[in-house]
């Protein structure tokens, strides 16, 4: 890696980190497959059916709390090991278990890895990548939660094939997941410390060697020079936090984790090969495929969004996102409450997916790791992406509740679709009204901003 251009070489420990994103969405997205298994295999309820595709978030919940005190303990990169063993030990001990709670247990264990992942691997990348690439290399942990999801999905898909919903089959798709966690594990012995962490251990002249291979040495000097005026004015509490300025922006993190969940398309995507037998794929095998076509087509948005962060700016493509996600959600309604089947209810998710591709799920994983001073980073992280998990829960626990109320109330799962409406709407309003631009800032600059 010393051999490489500047560019590339910030672009290849970028993408490193950001593999922790891949492992995440492999993790979480291979329930939307297995869930259908395990609610016939072990006679699941709605309320345990919902538990059990969610449970996996209370860990992810418990994760950045840990992740906090790690990272600014150990450091961004060790965090990362620490998370790829977690994730390696949930893989293999929910592939064996014979009954639900065991298997709930285990769930909840990956899950803690996937959330100590999802504190360092954005702040990783946040600290690593020069302001003007910020964007495009913080949307690549996004694009890796995609991609992990599509290859679960595809795992899943190819060794639910032909199988009855009574098929052990579930056991592989979570078992599969160890030989990209082993992969990434391997990855992370050749990318450094952040040189941020560095800095603020005193170790300028690592932390310069660093900034110097991410861009050149008048940009090091430069930014090491800010970073340590940054670092002499935090002292790095909690109380620091909820002070007038950074107040601000903890609230602003913890809104951004709340839309992130509650605009649509994280409250159903581990249900969509259910919603898609309700949409006349009534054959599980095809549902299970246009469950892999709609996170194909996620990622193909994910990665044009990479593009365009840099240019547009973080919040006109958050309102943008936010107006598609309103029209989205009203038209799926609508193709439901109309009893629509087929094509045209494929299409609608599919226009669900575009909206959070390239805003609403990309721009808050970025953002939160933007928008603190080095010495608070790791605590505002770990509180907003705790929010972020807890948030992220409930939706998804409480779908096929959720379901049901409206098939009593609709005779069709409409109201879920418009209920998502209303709050993606909430979602514009905060973007109009409280939502700062970053583009092309330092983190030094943001964190700046808010003393004024």
């Amino acid at each position: 890696m010393k051999r490489l251009p500047a560019a590339a070489y910030s672009f290849c420990i970028a993408f490193v980190a950001s593999v922790g994103g891949f492992l995440f969405g492999y993790d979480l997205a291979v329930m939307g497959v297995a869930n259908q298994y395990l609610k016939t295999q072990f006679h699941l309820s709605e309320w345990w059916h919902g538990f059990s595709t969610a449970s996996a978030t209370l860990g992810c919940a418990a994760g950045p709390f840990l992740g906090a005190w790690l990272c600014d303990r150990i450091g961004r990169r060790r965090t990362l090991l620490g998370a790829s063993l977690l994730l390696a030990l949930g893989s293999l001990l929910t592939a064996i278990p014979r009954d639900i709670v065991t298997f709930n247990v285990f769930r909840i264990v990956g899950g803690v890895g996937v959330g100590l992942c999802s504190i360092a691997s954005p702040m990783y990348i946040a600290e690593v990548a020069p302001p003007r690439r910020r964007g495009a290399l913080g949307f690549m942990y996004q694009l890796a939660i995609v991609a992990g999801c599509i290859l679960s999905i595809l795992v899943a898909c190819r060794l639910a094939d032909g199988t009855s919903l009574d098929s052990p089959c579930w056991r592989w798709m979570f078992g599969s997941e160890l030989i990209p966690v082993a992969l990434f594990l391997g990855f992370l012995f050749f990318i450094p410390e952040t040189p941020r962490w560095l800095a603020a251990r005193d170790r300028d002249e690592e932390a310069l060697a660093v900034l110097t291979r991410i861009e050149n040495p008048e940009y090091a000097r430069k930014e090491i020079a800010e970073i340590r005026q940054s670092l002499r004015e935090e002292t790095g509490r909690w109380g620091e936090l909820i002070q007038p300025g950074l107040r601000k922006a903890l609230l602003i993190g913890i809104l951004l984790a709340i839309f992130n969940n509650y605009t649509g398309w994280s409250g159903i995507y581990n249900y969509l090969p259910e919603i898609f037998k309700r949409a006349g794929y009534l054959e599980t095998t095809d549902a299970n495929y246009q469950y892999l076509l709609a996170f194909s087509f996620m990622g193909a948005m994910t990665l044009i969004a990479c593009f365009f962060v840099d240019r547009l700016g973080r919040r006109p493509l958050w309102l943008i996102g936010a107006l598609l996600m309103i029209g989205a959600n009203i038209l799926v309604g609508g193709l439901f409450q109309g009893n629509a089947t087929g094509l045209p209810v494929l299409l609608g998710i599919f226009l669900m997916a575009i909206p959070h591709s390239f805003a609403l799920g990309p721009l808050p994983w970025l953002m939160m790791s933007e928008l603190y001073p080095t010495r608070n980073r790791a605590r505002a992280v770990a509180i907003t992406t705790t929010a972020l998990w807890i948030t992220s829960f409930f939706p998804v626990m409480l779908f096929p509740l959720l379901q049901k109320i409206s098939m009593n109330t609709l005779g069709t799962i409409s109201g879920v679709f418009f209920f998502y409406a209303f709050l993606s709407l909430l979602a514009l309003i905060f973007g109009a009204m409280l939502l700062p631009e970053t583009k092309g800032k330092t983190l030094e600059q943001i964190a700046e901003s808010w003393k004024r």
